[in-house]
């Protein structure tokens, strides 16, 4: 079988939930002896146009001069160029797969698979909040979210085939796009099993991130947006730190946050107990999932899955999450104690406080690897993609194999 991805994103060239899973379905899919090609605009100029890695085809599309408008526009005429000349080239059927509306109008007018990670304008708006802007900025802002919403309403309403990872996403599509009127495959996601798992070592892996028997760490990974809740999380961190001394908070990832939450841990007094560790790479995460004693996933709001809650998961380390989203979906099953109210405050204070006077009230790290063995496994988005090609897939002269 023959597949090609379009995405914004792809790890570890970018990282975010999405990207990460077009990246993982599109490997193992490779992996499975298929052809696979990923198309999506180049993070850095500096990259190649043309890579194979992981068995996978990659197509970087250079990036367009100019705001957004323009940026867009030119990737979207490259990503169409690109696309042409992989269905000239194919000798058989070809799954054309969206896996965000960025590159919606290459696609436009043609047969295609989509799947909707999250809605792009409302997450959009939410990273911009509390962001100094102009008037002018303002106002691009407007058109730029107008231009996302019904770039991605097309994108949905054309697909020959539109699926999501949870029920909650299908849930919220008619919300999220009034008028739209389709059904959504849930598909779920999952994690690298063999890479996320829990280790043999973990207290020589704790001793290598500088941590010791007495310190207990939540850990968060995730962008520094304020979608993601971090704010909140620092926050509620302030008591807990000062009651429990050998508490530790360390949130990685990178984003347009950052400076805001350094300033927050810094008029706090948490410079000794909470750390910002950037970027982790794509070698030290699983590392650092099994050295943290609890993950915490505070999302705000439109959390489509979370695949940080199943990689975590998998590397037998309990996930505290908010009930944003799919949160409580994934986790409620595992244990319901693992959940707050999304942005209390006080609910995540108290859960903090309780697993640092109680630790052994979270799932035992066996259990929560179980979970994730039986739940969260690649398998059925790889198996879901090619049901869409015996279906959806598009002939060398353009037609759809029906």
């Amino acid at each position: 079988m023959r597949f090609v991805f379009l995405t914004l994103g792809y790890t570890p060239d970018l990282d975010g939930g999405g990207y990460r899973y077009a990246t993982e379905v599109a490997e193992l899919l490779a992996r499975r002896g298929h052809e696979v090609h990923a198309l999506y605009p180049t993070p850095d100029d500096r990259l190649p146009a043309r890579e194979r890695r992981n068995g996978v085809e990659l197509h970087r599309l250079a990036r367009g001069a100019g705001g957004f408008l323009s940026r867009w526009r030119a990737a979207n005429r490259a990503a169409s160029e690109r696309v042409g000349e992989l269905l000239a080239s194919a000798t058989g059927p070809t799954l054309l797969f969206s896996h965000h509306a960025y590159l919606e109008p290459a696609l436009r007018g043609g047969r295609y698979a989509a799947m909707l990670h999250g809605p792009w304008a409302l997450e959009h708006r939410f990273s911009l909040q509390g962001q100094p802007r102009s008037w002018r900025q303002r106002l691009m802002d407007r058109l730029a979210l107008l231009v996302m919403a019904r770039t991605e309403y097309r994108g949905c309403a054309g697909a020959a085939l539109l699926v999501v990872a949870s029920e909650y996403s299908k849930a919220k599509l008619s919300e999220w796009h009034p008028g739209l009127v389709r059904d959504a495959e849930v598909i779920g996601g999952g994690a690298d099993l063999n890479r996320f798992r829990p280790p043999s070592n973990r207290e020589e892996i704790r001793a290598g991130w500088g941590l010791s028997d007495r310190e207990l760490l939540f850990l968060t990974v995730r962008r520094l947006d304020p979608r993601m809740g971090l704010k909140l999380v620092v926050e509620a961190f302030v008591k807990v730190a000062r009651r429990f001394p050998d508490g530790r908070l360390w949130l990685a990832g990178r984003g347009r946050q950052q400076a805001e939450l350094e300033a927050l841990i810094g008029a706090a007094g948490l410079a000794r107990q909470v750390r910002l560790l950037g970027f982790v790479s794509e070698e030290k995460l699983a590392g650092l999932y099994a050295a943290a004693d609890c993950v915490l996933m505070p999302s705000l709001d439109l959390e489509g899955f979370g695949l940080v809650t199943a990689e975590a998961l998998a590397c037998g380390t309990p996930v505290v999450a908010s009930r944003a989203g799919a949160n409580a979906e994934v986790l409620e099953p595992l244990s319901s104690d693992l959940l707050f109210p999304a942005g209390n405050l006080p609910a995540l204070e108290a859960k903090l406080e309780g697993f640092m006077a109680n630790p052994i009230r979270l799932p035992s790290r066996e259990r929560c690897a179980a979970y994730a063995r039986e739940r969260f496994r690649w398998d059925r988005p790889a198996d879901a993609v090619e049901r869409a090609w015996e279906r959806f897939a598009v002939r060398p002269d353009g037609g759809g194999r029906a």
